[in-house]
This record gives C-alpha cells, structure tokens and sequence, in this order.
C-alpha cells in the first residue's frame, strides 16, 4: 500500500490498498485478535502476527489522518457509511449512446427530469489519450445530476489514429452541438463547464482555454463560445516537463504515451507539445479552474497541477486547487473512498456559482 507498483499489475494492487486502506486496519486488527486467542487457546505466542497486525491497523489509518485537516473547515463530511456502501443515489435519468450529429461521436446524458434550464457539465474520461470510454465514473455524473446539472459524458477519437489536437476538436465540436441543442435538453447554453479526468483533463483544460482560438478549431461546423468553468483531475498540465521527467518506477510508460498522443518527443514536435499543454494557454482570458491531484500520484505527478496553479496565479487568473495527501492516481473512481468524497464536495462547491 505504501510502496509505488514497478508494473501496472502491481500499481492496481497498491490503488486498491490504498483505497479500501480502513479494510486493511479492520482486517489487521482481526488478526491481532485472533493471535491473542490462539495464544490463550494452546499456551503458544504468536508475537511477530500481533506485531505484524498492529503496524498494518496503523498504516491502514494514515490516509484517513493525513486528509482529516481537509474536513475541517470546508463543506466536506466523511460519511463512513458512503466508504464501506458506496454511493448511494441520488436518483438521475440517464440516456446511453445519443448522437449529437458530431461524425459518429456519442454521449451519455444525466439528468433530473422537470429541472431546467439547467447548467450543463460536459466530462471528458481519461485512458492515455488512447484508451478509454465515456461511462468512467458514473456516480460523480449522478451525483451532478441529482444537484441540478444536466452532465453529458462524451466521447472522443483516440490517438495513434487521432493525434492532437484531435481529441480537443473533438470536445469543443460536442460542447457546439449541446449548445445547439440545448432548448431540447433544458439545458441553458450560457453555463457550461467542462471536467476531464487524467488525459480527460489535459483534453478539457485546453478546450476550455483555445476557445475561439483558429489554432485549434472543432471538428465540426458550430460557434464557439467561452466555457463558464472547467474542472481538472489528476490531469498532465506541462507536456514536454511530463515527458522530460518520468516517473521511476513507470507502470505506464507515461513519455511513450505523450509521444503516441503528440507524434514523436518535445525536439520532433514543439508545436504539438506547446499548444496541448494548458499551462501555454494562461496569458488568455480563461474561466475559473478547479485542479484536483493526488498528492501521492505515481501516474501523473501532482507537480502538474503545482505547475499549472503557479501558472495560473502568476496571471491573475481564477483559480481553486485541492491536492489529497496521500491520494493516487484515478482515487474518485472509487464510490465514496476518501479522496473521491473529498473531491466530489469540492466540485459541487465550485460549480455551485453555474446556478
């Protein structure tokens, strides 16, 4: 739980541990009491098991003491009853697969039936820029839902095939089509967020900041107009310092993957590298962000969203950031785990001023 996965097997491992890491106290701490029975029981010591157990019972507790001060102070509870049941409603209509008219391009729209119009939050998923699908973490879509927002989780083409800018043609070509659609979707077309996790977020960051810029135009025929906010999870924000400094160990060859999605390394194609990273747009006019990290990010370091921020208050541009202690990569995708409330209090927070 403590120590990064050399390989991607291994880093599912550890994310798991991670995430269910009050599980790991409870069955530690079982296991302390089943070594003081079987003690009682044949006269034996067993003092390397009890041991053993407690140091596991007080590991299993640090993340939950290292994201505590968070909950003090903000809009954020911990409900231990979301940690060991999940997400549990509220209730949302969910329409799967509709064609918005984007070359093929669907979308999966959450709603509450009555309310509108309504602020519309467009989610971007993530998966190296090559991999990946809308769907990927339905409850916090619900969960927007249930809030008031209408939320429309998109696809996107996927590199090698597509390279950039490609999948951000894509993203504001959808945000056009939702807009004109949005009398039909009691959607109101003048609050619109963007939020994308992991390449999601790269995708939606520079979306949300090239809008109306010739650079980079959408794959289809629509206006362009300025998003309201844009929301980023554990996203890379400097491409060419990403791929510059990798992580070690490195379960997802993160510069292999930078160079699929842009074409070859930074010296082949600094173009590429320089208008994908969202960290070049800051000099604009641009809506507020919302970063989000892990702390303990070992796909994605969190010394992107440092970057970024940095970047960002440098030009006075607004801006909200929450880096969780402790916290890896893709840690919302859990419903309820202790990052994924901590961030989900901090996105219905942020997009609050959209109503």
């Amino acid at each position: 739980m403590l120590l990064p996965g050399p390989t991607w097997g291994l880093w599912l491992v550890h994310a798991a541990l991670l995430e269910a890491s009050l599980g790991v106290t409870l069955v530690a701490l079982l296991a302390l009491v089943l070594a003081r029975r079987g003690r009682r029981a044949s006269g034996r010591d067993f003092p390397w098991t009890s041991r053993f157990a407690l140091v596991a019972a007080a590991v299993g507790l640090l993340p939950f003491a290292a994201a505590a001060p968070l909950y003090f102070g903000s809009t954020a509870r911990f409900s231990i009853r979301e940690y060991v049941r999940g997400l549990e409603g509220p209730w949302a209509r969910v329409e799967k697969d509709v064609d918005l008219g984007a070359g093929g391009l669907r979308a999966d729209l959450y709603r509450v039936p009555g309310r509108g119009p309504a602020p519309l939050v467009v989610v971007v998923h993530g998966g190296s820029w090559q991999r990946g699908d809308k769907g990927e973490a339905p409850h916090v879509s619900r969960a927007l839902a249930g809030a008031g927002f209408v939320v429309a989780d998109v696809q996107y083409r996927l590199a090698p095939r597509h390279r950039f800018p490609a999948a951000v043609a894509d993203v504001k070509c959808l945000v056009g089509r939702l807009r004109e659609r949005a009398a039909g979707l009691a959607v109101d077309p003048s609050r619109i967020a963007l939020l994308g996790r992991s390449a999601g977020g790269q995708i939606a960051l520079v979306a949300a900041y090239s809008m109306g810029d010739a650079r980079i135009r959408p794959s289809c025929d629509v206006a362009e107009s300025p998003v309201q906010a844009v929301v980023s999870l554990y996203a890379p924000t400097d491409l060419a310092w990403g791929h510059d400094n990798p992580l070690f160990p490195d379960p997802i060859d993160g510069p292999g993957s930078i160079e699929t999605y842009l074409g070859g390394p930074p010296l082949a194609e600094p173009d590429a590298y320089r208008l994908a990273s969202p960290l070049t747009w800051r000099d604009r006019p641009l809506p507020p962000t919302l970063l989000i990290h892990g702390a303990a990010d070992r796909l994605v370091r969190a010394e992107h969203a440092r970057r970024l921020a940095s970047g960002l208050h440098a030009a006075g541009r607004p801006l909200e950031t929450l880096l969780i202690p402790m916290a890896d990569h893709g840690f919302d995708r859990r419903p309820g785990g202790l990052g994924e409330q901590l961030a989900r209090a901090a996105v219905l927070r942020f997009l609050v001023g959209l109503e």
